[in-house]
């Protein structure tokens, strides 16, 4: 005679099992999620911080293209709306372009290297965003 199951075997699962199931699976989604948040945000840091690398590499053309009276551009300041030199109005332009927040500022800061009120000089350009809890700075010689 063949065996017959036992009528009190169980097949499958019973709730309990299958609710500790479904809970380790959200604690394992919780954790993806909070791993996608992070890196969206390390993501837009990244891209403040390149569009930074741009705008300060653009004042740093402006200084450059000025020469030996970049030294007039010194504590000058620019956002995205307006320069306190209209020599400077090409990188309130990109910094329009990129999108940055209105209270992006850009400073720079030129210095001669020899003591005199000449170039060549060390010209410093600070570009802050993110109420200046963010920033890039570059420092380049300028007027040679």
């Amino acid at each position: 005679m063949k065996d017959q199951p036992s009528l009190t075997a169980q097949a499958g699962l019973t709730l309990i099992e299958a609710m500790v199931a479904l809970a380790i699976f959200a604690i394992g989604s919780l954790g993806i999620l909070s791993l996608f948040l992070g890196s969206f945000a390390l993501s837009d840091q990244n891209q403040n911080l390149t569009s930074g690398y741009e705008i300060a590499q653009s004042a740093v053309g402006v200084l450059r293209a000025n020469g030996g009276n970049a030294l007039n551009l010194n504590g000058a300041t620019v956002n995205a709306t307006q320069a306190s030199n209209s020599l400077l109005d090409p990188v309130s332009q990109v910094m329009s372009a990129y999108g940055m927040p209105p209270q992006t500022q850009v400073s720079l800061t030129v210095t001669p290297l020899n003591g005199a009120s000449q170039c060549p000089c060390s010209a410093t350009v600070s570009v802050s965003w993110g109420n200046n809890s963010q920033s890039y700075s570059t420092q380049t010689v300028v007027g040679y």
